[in-house]
């Protein structure tokens, strides 16, 4: 009989690898049944997290059935980058759905500060594993793929893993962020030298007016093509708020003038999660500007923006995986605190 009923493990797996197969084939050992959460369900496809949930599934089940192992619960889960209770409370949410009684381990491995989540459930014991794979990092096989370099990685994937990712880099999903890569890579090159890593400060605009919100589609990279808020990096020579509102109006040439659109402000926040913005260490102060209007102002798009539009709030949730970083839950963040 083996000493848990249930083994949890956790992870965005992007992709999966043989250090995450280690995890599982302990929690094999010492459960009976296996649930995996797989994380950043929903995020858009970024040179971070490049392949979507249904893809990060079949990387799994495809490598635990190569070894037998096949009771494996797989839920996705949504990121909350600036609600950590949230995210806390959804996995104990799902998990009670599957489990109303019996024991629970979390099985995990402290690679490093981003493990901390792992100590969050002291009603369930914790199984700190030490890695069986040295020397995996994802980080590094996402790198090599997008430098056409998978055959230096082969060895810390499963093949089922390697098979698919190979297939993978030739669609059109791979080109576009091959493209965004290499950008990234150039952009972080002019920062090498610097004496210490750069801080970037961005101001964003988060305009809701008769139950929708103002978005830009990306004209350039990173993130071409993707859903945003209006916004930009913050000039030596002005304020935080005002370069909010330059942007606003250089992106959108919004039909509605400045003294206006200050008074409309309603909230600001801080938005610092990490690894928000491949570019780097990007932090955006956003403005909530509400509308009083009775219909919405006419927009055209302008400056770095390839399409300005009118979104209904209530189609974010169907296109969030659209939206170019974190702006999806910058939205919610807001309509969540402007009661």
């Amino acid at each position: 009989m083996k000493k848990f009923n249930f083994a949890v493990i956790i992870g965005r797996f992007q992709p999966f690898h043989k250090g995450h197969l280690c995890l599982v084939e302990h929690a094999s050992r010492i459960a009976e049944h296996i649930i995996i959460i797989v994380g950043s369900h929903n995020a858009p496809r970024s040179i971070r997290n490049p392949f979507n949930t249904q893809e990060r599934e079949k990387f799994i089940r495809d490598s635990l059935k190569a070894r037998g192992i096949g009771e494996v619960t797989i839920i996705p889960l949504s990121d909350s980058a600036y609600n950590f209770t949230d995210w806390v409370m959804r996995v104990q949410q799902k998990i009670s759905v599957i489990v109303s009684e019996g024991t629970i381990t979390i099985v995990g491995h402290f690679k490093d500060d981003t493990s901390f989540y792992l100590n969050y459930f002291p009603q369930w014991h914790l199984d700190k594993v030490t890695m069986q794979a040295d020397g995996i990092s994802a980080t590094q096989i996402r790198n090599a793929v997008f430098e056409n370099r998978i055959i230096d990685v082969a060895e810390y994937l499963p093949e089922a893993v390697s098979e698919k990712i190979g297939k993978w880099t030739t669609e059109s999903a791979f080109a576009k962020l091959q493209e965004e890569y290499q950008y990234i890579k150039s952009y972080r090159k002019k920062w090498e030298s610097a004496p210490y890593p750069p801080l970037f400060v961005t101001a964003d605009a988060v305009v809701i007016g008769l139950g929708h919100v103002l978005l830009v589609k990306r004209k350039g990279n990173p993130g071409k093509g993707c859903f945003a808020l209006p916004g930009g990096f913050v000039n030596q020579s002005e304020s935080i708020e005002r370069a909010c509102l330059r942007e606003l109006k250089e992106e959108t040439k919004i039909n509605i003038g400045y003294k206006e659109l200050q008074g409309s402000i309603k909230l600001t926040h801080v938005f610092d999660q990490p690894f928000r913005d491949p570019r780097g260490r990007v932090v955006s102060h956003a403005f909530m500007f509400e509308l009083n209007v009775k219909e919405l102002p006419e927009i055209t798009a302008g400056d770095d923006a390839g399409e300005a539009f009118w979104l209904p709030l209530y189609k974010i949730e169907q296109h969030e995986s659209d939206f170019f970083n974190d702006h999806a839950q910058i939205v919610k963040y807001f309509i969540n605190h402007a009661l």
